[in-house]
């Protein structure tokens, strides 16, 4: 039994249905595709690197950034934390001095 090769096979079946095969404008077609998806390749890749450097720098710009409420909630709760503060110190020097109200913000 001789086994044929897949391009002989290929060749054959092509020849049978009617087609004519110029297999040296087919290799220099495949050639010219491989060296065009190569170079698509290429482009992809540095698109890529580019897009993920882009995407690094925004990320980094804005991991600093806090929003606007959660910097609020902050504040405030800093606030009251300085209120508690302040009132524990009014009530330690009224008990100390019993006679003497300290003025206290409304």
């Amino acid at each position: 039994m001789d086994e044929k090769s897949l391009k002989e096979r290929f060749a054959e079946e092509l020849e049978a249905a009617g087609f004519v095969i110029d297999w040296n404008r087919l290799k220099e077609a495949v050639e010219a595709l491989e060296k065009a998806f190569a170079a698509i390749g290429l482009m992809a890749q540095d698109a890529i690197n580019a897009l993920s450097a882009t995407y690094e720098e925004i990320e980094e710009a804005f991991s600093g950034i806090e929003s606007r409420a959660r910097r609020r909630k902050m504040e405030r709760s800093r606030a009251r934390a300085i209120e508690q503060r302040y009132r524990a110190e009014i009530h330690r020097v009224e008990r100390e001095r019993f006679c003497r109200r300290i003025y206290k913000p409304p």
